[in-house]
């Protein structure tokens, strides 16, 4: 009886102890962009895509979250003021480093905070848009068991579509549905994801309390995909233009 009361105790918390947080995340290029092949073909190129790689894992980002909401955002930007800005400027955005993305819990609302050449834009659909597809395949991360989970992610633009594949690695023994940008819903905090190309995983855990609510995002124009396809565009066409 004794050793039930304290497993319970134990078990209450622990659950108590992961209501709120901050999650750490490292970013990288999870597939490699420079190849020996691009080396082969143009040297410059090559150089600049080991630049890129370099400037990712300068990039260090947090989810925040309680009971209640949840906000990812970059956090830290450690690439020095020397590098070429024009690259700085391409793997920040790789990353959504100028982006908020914000979940509401309680009502499974998704927020996306978007910073596009024109504006900066929200898009909202339901959290819970992800159908994943769970597998039995696990690895460790950090000395956590984390099972894999995938998904294709469509990415509208210029009436085209493209497929992003997407793999998360889970952990069930923190059981806290959340994860990197817009993605959550699965059984575990998501300590490693792959979008495409790009990679996040995680730094650091940190089970405290928050010191202030978890602010929505506000500012921003609400727009579909379609519309917000046509302003850039128009955008990109008067700067071609102009020139």
């Amino acid at each position: 009886m004794k050793h039930r009361i304290i497993a319970l105790l134990f078990f209450y918390i622990n659950t108590f102890s992961q209501e709120s947080g901050i999650i750490t995340y490292k970013s990288f290029f999870s597939v490699k962009q420079a190849t020996e092949e691009l080396k082969q073909q143009n040297r410059m190129w090559y150089q600049e895509e080991l630049d890129h790689e370099m400037m990712a894992k300068q990039l260090r980002f947090t989810l925040q979250f309680n009971t209640e909401a949840s906000i990812f955002t970059m956090s830290e930007n450690m690439i020095s003021d020397i590098e070429n800005q024009l690259s700085k400027k391409y793997t920040i955005g790789r990353f959504y480093g100028s982006d908020t993305f914000f979940i509401n819990r309680k009502k499974d609302t998704l927020i996306e905070q978007l910073t596009y050449s024109f504006a900066t834009l929200l898009r909202k659909k339901k959290a819970s848009f992800i159908n994943w597809n769970l597998t039995t395949e696990t690895k460790e991360i950090q000395g956590y068991k984390c099972y894999k989970a995938t998904y294709t992610y469509v990415q509208k633009w210029k009436g085209r579509e493209f497929l992003w594949p997407v793999v998360a690695w889970y952990c069930p023994e923190i059981p806290i549905s959340l994860g990197p940008t817009r993605y959550s819903g699965l059984p575990g905090l998501i300590l490693e994801l792959h979008e495409n190309e790009i990679g996040y995983i995680v730094d650091k855990i940190d089970f405290v309390s928050l010191p202030k609510k978890i602010v929505e995002p506000k500012i921003g124009e609400i727009l579909d995909d379609e519309e917000i396809n046509l302003r850039d565009q128009n955008v990109k066409n008067e700067m071609l233009n102009s020139k």
